[in-house]
């Protein structure tokens, strides 16, 4: 079943509403999209959450935006929070997190094609390695579970019907569970989730789901950028103070060594309101960051883009008349993402 928002763009695409808000004059505002992975969700054994579109969908997303908006580069991000730019009409700016190798295999060669740079924030401890991180271990284990009810005792009780509920719904449901602050021990609650599926995390020698340096510096030459999702992709706020600050200090370490580059913007893993807190802004400031960006929804109007909290829209899978309603509402509104 289609969502309220999609049959809403249908509409709006039919009376040529969206047509409309296209073409009337639009608001200085810097809109900052973000991606996951690019490919086929179905074809996954991990999360299929991630999966923002596909290769050819990305493809139209970008040529789209090219179209219509001014492309915006991380230099010049940073240029209007230091006050050497000035933001006059909409711009756009393309990130990613977490460095999935298919964002050299797919997103770089589009993004290289059309010109346009992309922002790729690296959770330093992934890159080059076959590491899995707990998101994809979570739907990996309920992927393969022997049991379709199952239930939940940490950090709250909760039960589980995969077959009714669908697999895709149950794993967000689950990561949902796993990203709440009560959750201290993420060990415990991988723990708890293979026994209540009968079912294990992937064994060592995985396939190797993360870019490695050498990629990372072919899309740098490529004209991409990079900055840090932290070390471990700890959510930071859940770290005490010197916790955050070694996590931001050690990414950036390695970033600039293995880049040859000042590196000194952030994204924060998940970046939702409660995954950074003042303690988290200072430890950027005292690890000398210049700017980090959020992911909780919404655009940044030209008089109200915060360094620490640079607002991020993602990009869902949604229809192309309901990302061109999204993007003409956004650049006429100045922060709504429809």
């Amino acid at each position: 079943m289609r969502g309220k928002r999609e049959l809403i763009s249908d509409l709006c695409a039919a009376t040529g509403a969206t047509w409309l808000l296209e073409h009337i004059p639009h608001r200085p505002v810097l809109m900052v999209l973000n991606y996951h992975r690019i490919g086929d969700k179905d074809a996954t054994e991990y999360d299929p959450g991630l999966f923002s579109c596909t290769a050819q969908e990305f493809d139209w997303q970008i040529g789209y935006l090219k179209s219509r908006f001014r492309m915006a580069t991380l230099d010049e991000v940073t240029g209007l929070l230091s006050g050497a730019d000035r933001l006059t009409e909409p711009r756009v700016l393309i990130t990613f997190d977490d460095g999935y190798i298919d964002n050299f295999q797919l997103a770089y060669p589009i993004l290289r094609r059309h010109g346009v740079q992309g922002v790729f924030f690296l959770p330093t401890s992934f890159a080059g390695t076959g590491r899995i991180p707990w998101w994809d271990e979570i739907a990996y284990i309920v992927k393969h579970s022997r049991r379709t009810r199952f239930r939940l005792e940490y950090p709250q009780p909760q039960d589980f019907d995969v077959e009714a509920e669908g697999i895709d719904r149950s794993i967000m449901h689950i990561l949902r569970l796993y990203k709440q602050p009560a959750m201290r021990d993420p060990g415990r609650f991988v723990e708890q989730l293979e026994q209540a599926c009968d079912s294990s995390r992937p064994g060592a020698g995985a396939q190797r789901c993360f870019l490695d340096w050498n990629e990372a510096r072919e899309m740098q030459l490529g004209g991409m950028a990079f900055g840090s999702h932290t070390h471990n992709h700890e959510i930071l706020s859940k770290l005490p103070a010197d916790g955050q600050l070694q996590e931001l200090m050690l990414s950036r370490e390695i970033l600039e060594k293995e880049l040859g580059r000042t590196i000194d913007t952030l994204a924060y893993p998940v970046g939702a309101r409660d995954t950074f807190s003042p303690e988290t802004i200072n430890a950027l400031r005292q690890a000398k960051y210049r700017a980090a960006f959020s992911f909780y929804t919404g655009f940044n109007p030209a008089a109200s883009i915060a360094p620490f909290d640079i607002r991020r829209c993602g990009v869902d899978q949604q229809s192309r008349k309901r990302l061109r309603l999204q993007t003409a509402l956004g650049s006429r509104a100045g922060n709504l993402w429809f």
